[in-house]
This record gives structure tokens, C-alpha cells and sequence, in this order.
């Protein structure tokens, strides 16, 4: 009887009694439901070779003055057109990262190659050529980016 009496009842959700939906008017019941896809183009944030960071996920009694994103920088190299939209990023060998990324986890950056690069240590040196070299460490980079620099482009900052 409770079954019966619900049946028979007016959904608001759909707009009609529940025995009245059949197979003739399920497009009907499923567009009052779910509505039209929406016609608008998605818009994208970030285009294809932008230099973006990710953030880094704070816990609650992390330090506030730790920078909120990574320092190395990677190449969005793919936009997924979905509600809402993703992307796929490189580092800086072209190695793709796992997953995607929302808009909210990606900050763009105006990176070139002749900006510094904060070095986290100079792991040791040598001589080629009559000139120094230093082979360094660079901050929040994986150690497969250590390179050889010049002595002479290693500046002290502090």
C-alpha cells in the first residue's frame, strides 16, 4: 500500500507521477532531470606550453612562511576539455607527471633561461679548461636536473 501510494504521488523532481514514465517519455523525464548539456565553451586558464608550479598541500600546523609552491617549474603539455577543465604537465626533460591538474593547483610563471635558479647546495667542483666549475644541487629540483655551471654564474645572495 505505501509503494502504491508513492507511486501514484506527483514528484517534483521530475514533474509527474511515477507510473505515467515509461519508455515513450524516459528522454522527456531524463532532460527534466539532468537538464541540456551546456552549450558554452570551456574556457581554459592556461594554454599549451605555459610554465606553471603546483601547489603544495599545507597540513594544519605547518609552518605559514613555507612558500604555498614548488619551485621547480614544469610545461602544461595537454588540455583536458572537462567541467572543469584539467590539464597534463612536464617537467623539464618532457617527462610527463602522473594524473591532472586543476586551475586551482597550477600558478603560472614568466620563467626563462636566463633567470636565477635558487642553488640548495654545490655538491662539489672541478677544473675544465682553465675555469671553475661547481656541480650543484638546485632547490626543490630531483637530482637527475644536477648540473655543472660555471663558477663564474654562481651567485652569492645572502
Amino acid at each position: 500500500k505505501l509503494v502504491k501510494s508513492y507511486n501514484h504521488s506527483r514528484h517534483g523532481s521530475i514533474g509527474m507521477i511515477l507510473v505515467d514514465v515509461n519508455k515513450s517519455n524516459e528522454n522527456i523525464v531524463w532532460q527534466t532531470l539532468y537538464g541540456k548539456e551546456s552549450k558554452k565553451s570551456i574556457q581554459f586558464k592556461f594554454n599549451i606550453g605555459d610554465q606553471v608550479r603546483i601547489s603544495k598541500a599545507k597540513r594544519t600546523f605547518k609552518k605559514g612562511y613555507l612558500p604555498n609552491w614548488t619551485e621547480e617549474v614544469y610545461t602544461v603539455t595537454k588540455r583536458v576539455p572537462r567541467r572543469p577543465p584539467v590539464y597534463k604537465i612536464a617537467d623539464y626533460d618532457g617527462e610527463e607527471l602522473e594524473g591532472t591538474f586543476y586551475e586551482q593547483e597550477l600558478q603560472k610563471v614568466n620563467k626563462s633561461d636566463s633567470d636565477y635558479y635558487r642553488v640548495e647546495k654545490v655538491i662539489t667542483s672541478r677544473m675544465r679548461n682553465k675555469r671553475k666549475e661547481y656541480y650543484v644541487k638546485y632547490l626543490g629540483y630531483p637530482d637527475k636536473f644536477n648540473p655543472w655551471v660555471p663558477a663564474e654564474s654562481v651567485k652569492d645572495l645572502k
